[in-house]
Formats: C-alpha cells, structure tokens, sequence
C-alpha cells in the first residue's frame, strides 16, 4: 500500500532527523477535488514503523470504508515533533508515569520490609537536626509518646 510505504519513508526521516512526532493525519483527495481527512494523536511522541504504520492504516480504512471512487491524491503529514530521547528509562516516560512507579516500589518496599526502611529526606534531616523530632512528645493527650513514635518512624523508641 501506497501509505504505508510513505509512512516508512517519513518515519526514517523522522528518525535520521532525532524526531518523533506526537501527531500524524492523513488526507484522501479523491478526482472530484473532494477532500476526506482525518488525525491522530498518540499518548506518547512515537518514531516506530510499527505504531505509526498499524495507526495509519486504521486511519486510512477509516476513510476509504465508504468511498467508492478513484483517489488522486494522498497526503500525510506527522506533526508536533519532539526531540528523539535515545536514553532507555526504567521509570517511564513521563514526570506522572515516574512519580507512580517510585510510589509502586517504595509501597512494595514498605510491604516487605516494614514501616521503618522508608523516610523521606525531611524526615532524616529534621531526626540529625532536631533532638525533638527524634523522640517527639506528644501533641495529643490522648496518643502515648511511644504510640506517636511508633506511628512516625516505625520503630520503638529508645
């Protein structure tokens, strides 16, 4: 298929440029100057022959489902380019997809270890800074310090 090939042709070029676009269209002129089109906008920038071609293709019998006459003129164009991230990720791709992948494993962390393998870097640097919040006293009348303690960093006081 016509498309596909072009699609391929525009994907390298996109990959020898170290772009990958976020949006592709594509547009169907048929010979009565009518004009059918139609778009797609990927969650994440893609550079793959694989996504873009299964994409365009989709889109492509989209358009021709109902029409029954001779095409003359085909136009795709990929847009809102980004720069190629070589740079494989172990986290995601993205600042939400990072930020929940670090909340998976520091719950799984919790789960296996216990509350205490865990604090945040304020946490840390209020308990070497701070001698009040390495036993703190009770705000509550009603929570015992060592109850308070064990809430707040998982472990008996000493």
């Amino acid at each position: 298929m016509f498309t596909l090939s072009e699609a391929i042709r525009i994907v390298g070029q996109l990959r020898r440029e170290q772009m990958q676009a976020r949006e592709i269209s594509l547009a169907v002129r048929f010979n009565d100057f009518t004009e059918v089109g139609t778009s797609h906008r990927f969650k994440h920038p893609q550079f793959l022959n694989s996504v873009m071609n299964s994409t365009l293709d989709a889109m492509f019998r989209e358009i021709m489902q109902n029409a029954h006459r001779p095409v003359r003129q085909i136009r795709i164009a990929m847009f809102n380019l980004e720069r190629l991230d070589t740079q494989p990720t172990l986290w995601g791709t993205t600042e939400a997809e990072r930020w929940g992948a670090l909340d998976e494993a520091a719950d799984k962390l919790r789960k296996q270890l216990g509350k205490a393998v865990l604090i945040t870097g304020a946490q840390l640097a209020l308990r070497k800074q701070d001698a009040a919040h390495v036993t703190p006293k009770a705000k509550c009348p009603f929570t015992p310090q060592r109850e308070m303690v064990l809430n707040l960093w998982g472990e008996e006081s000493s």
